[in-house]
């Protein structure tokens, strides 16, 4: 008889307190010779037995507290084995990988919804990436194709367009598994955690009790993993301009100090007014232009919700807004209604119109914009960027050259492959950016600025 432990108290009749200690009889078999008697049955607050917690000191965040909910609900394993090799069979480490979350995240009780949202989000799909790739490239005559990283993958799609997209582009996506690639790369993807994931206070580093935090307050620093090439967002947001290369602009006649992670050198420029008066990228951007919300979308400006006019416009507006929030804050909203996007936007006791900023809290005054040059007719089809922006990056004479004859990372599969692809520029600029004419699906036109890249 395979050895097992028989706890003296039924499962039923187990109290509801964090740890229950209680006398058990342990029948070892010869195999079980070896392992170690767990002297307690440990429970969460509402009766479930998880031994881990006998022998895991980790504490995650509020959320997810262990006395709550335990360790196997989402790492998985066995929470009813006395031993650690039984026990983290099967064991997940990372529940948030996409390939995971349904049975994780996604169970009942937890984030269903969520879960569906994202896996059809174009930061896991990359949609609008691919598609435009290959109808530039000459492959397609469909800019909205739906092809997917998934279906690149399991239907084995092979081309140029795509294998340029494998090994330059194919790292940021959410299905992309956490410390599978080399080096700074290894931070990328991890699917909920890719965003949701905040790195454990010090005092639990300290006490050797550290566990990855789970926040919904995002840190910009999780976004810069990604959105920071093409065209260069979080870059520019945070002022720094990506140099053209050699280290340059010069200090003092040696090269820059100032280096991203990924080699590329850069100098400081003005900052985005949002960025100076300490707005993130989740207070402005919301949970539905992020995650989605189930449809697939070809292209980033379908699932955009919020625009400049959606905070920096009339007082009706922004009165619609408040009220909205508070609707769905007390739990009474229909999310089939429609609706503006939910942000954080509140009324004050002098009537006064602020965003509050998702992690610090504070009030962010809402200007209206300016009835004699923003709503002037002659300015009708001027964007806001295009007037309100100090600079943007413009690469010039971009190219890519595939070497046939070299072997190349292919971040989708994680195996090296031939045919090796190098991009060149011919410069970089960044003053006097050029305005363009954009047709909408409207069929409006509007002035925007150009990025070339």
């Amino acid at each position: 008889m395979p050895g097992k432990f028989l706890p003296t108290l039924s499962y039923g009749l187990l109290l509801t307190t964090t740890i229950i200690t209680c006398t058990c009889l342990f029948i070892p078999s010869p195999a079980d010779s070896t392992r170690n008697r767990v002297d307690k049955v440990t429970t969460t607050i509402n009766g479930r037995i998880d031994l881990c917690l006998s022998c895991h000191d980790e504490r995650p965040d509020k959320a997810h507290a262990r006395e709550i909910l335990g360790c196997a609900i989402c790492h998985r394993g066995n929470p009813l084995a006395g031993d650690p090799l039984r026990a983290h069979r099967g064991m997940i480490l990372n529940p948030g990988e996409l390939q995971y979350a349904g049975e994780t995240c996604g169970q009942t009780g937890c984030h269903p919804r969520e879960v569906k949202w994202v896996k059809n989000s174009l930061m896991t799909t990359n949609r609008g990436i691919i598609s435009t790739l290959r109808y530039y490239w000459g492959e397609t005559n469909d800019h909205n194709e739906s092809i997917s990283v998934a279906k690149i993958r399991t239907d084995h799609m092979e081309s140029s367009a795509l294998d340029y997209y494998r090994k330059m582009c194919g790292s940021c996506h959410l299905s992309m598994k956490r410390h599978t690639l080399p080096g700074f790369l290894a931070e990328k993807g991890g699917g909920c955690t890719a965003c949701h994931l905040h790195k454990p206070p010090a005092d639990q580093d300290k006490k050797g009790i550290a566990h990855i935090q789970i926040t919904r307050n995002i840190p910009m620093s999780n976004c810069l993993k990604c959105h920071n090439r093409s065209g260069r967002i979080g870059l520019s947001y945070q002022g720094r301009f990506e140099s053209e290369g050699y280290g340059t602009p010069y200090q003092d006649g040696e090269l820059s100090h100032l280096e991203l992670i990924d080699g590329r050198f850069f100098r400081r420029m003005q900052p985005d007014i949002h960025y100076e008066k300490g707005l993130i990228c989740i207070d402005c951007h919301t949970q539905k232009e992020v995650m989605g919300n189930g449809t697939s979308y070809p292209h980033l400006e379908d699932q955009l919700q919020v625009r400049c006019t959606t905070c920096h416009t009339n007082n009706g507006y922004l009165e619609i807004l408040a009220r909205q929030r508070a609707t769905r804050t007390n739990r009474s909203w229909t999310p089939n209604m429609a609706a503006p996007p939910l942000l954080n936007i509140k009324k004050t006791k002098e009537n006064l119109f602020v965003l509050e900023g998702k992690g610090n809290k504070r009030a962010y005054s809402l200007r209206p914009p300016d009835s004699a040059t923003c709503k002037n007719p002659v300015h009708g089809r001027l964007t806001c960027q295009a007037c309100h922006s100090r600079w943007v990056p413009q690469c010039y004479g971009c190219h890519v050259r595939d070497n046939r004859g070299q072997y190349q990372l292919d971040k989708l599969d994680n195996v090296k492959t031939l045919g090796r692809w190098r991009e060149y520029r011919s410069f970089m600029r960044f003053e006097s950016p050029a305005l363009g004419v954009l047709r909408g699906k409207d069929a409006r036109e509007r002035i925007v600025l150009l990025v070339p890249g």
